[in-house]
Parts: structure tokens; sequence; C-alpha cells
């Protein structure tokens, strides 16, 4: 990390909103110039680390290419997501108490 760089996890609106309750009327405008002058960066979330090896990480991707393969000579249109499991999982579970109703486990 570069020690020269000053960053704010904040952005414009909640720099505003906390002058603004110190009495200070600050629009975010006004707040993007000033981070601007004193050499401020928003400071963006980056992933330097997978969540976990994966042994067979390839395969799963080659496994993936021969079903698209496979897929795509049928005449059935194609449909490529590219989610997180638990972002699909909570948008899935949704859907299923809709089509199926609670079902309960065994």
């Amino acid at each position: 990390m570069d020690e020269g760089i000053k960053w704010t996890n904040l952005n414009r609106t909640e720099i505003s909103k906390a002058f603004n309750s110190r009495g200070m009327n600050i629009s975010p405008s006004v707040v993007k110039q000033l981070l601007e002058k004193h050499g401020f960066v928003k400071r963006k979330m980056q992933k330097t680390v997978t969540m976990k090896d994966c042994k067979d990480r390839n395969e799963q991707f080659e496994r993936i290419k021969e079903l698209k393969e496979e897929y795509s000579e049928s005449e059935n249109p194609i449909i490529s997501i590219d989610v997180k499991k638990g972002i699909l999982r909570q948008f899935l579970q949704g859907w299923e108490n809709l089509l199926y109703g609670d079902v309960k486990g065994l």
C-alpha cells in the first residue's frame, strides 16, 4: 500500500451529511472538490487472495467448456451467468418458495 495516498471509505454524501450534522452546510459536490484538492481517494475493495485453493479448478472449467459446446449444438438458447454462489443462492431461495412452496426436509 502506498503510504503517500490519503483515502476514505466514505462516499461524498456521507461526508456531506457528517458536516451538516455539525452545523456546516457543505454539498457533496463541494466535498468532491475538497477531497481532490487535498489528495484523498476513495478506497476500493480489492480481492487479493482466493477464498480457497481448488485442485480441480482447471478441470471444472474444461467441463463447463465441454457442456457449453455440447449444448450450443442443440437449438436451445444459452444463458451465461457469472455470479458468486452466495448471491445466486439468495436469489434462488426466493424463487424456490414461489415455485414449490415451503418444502420440509426429512
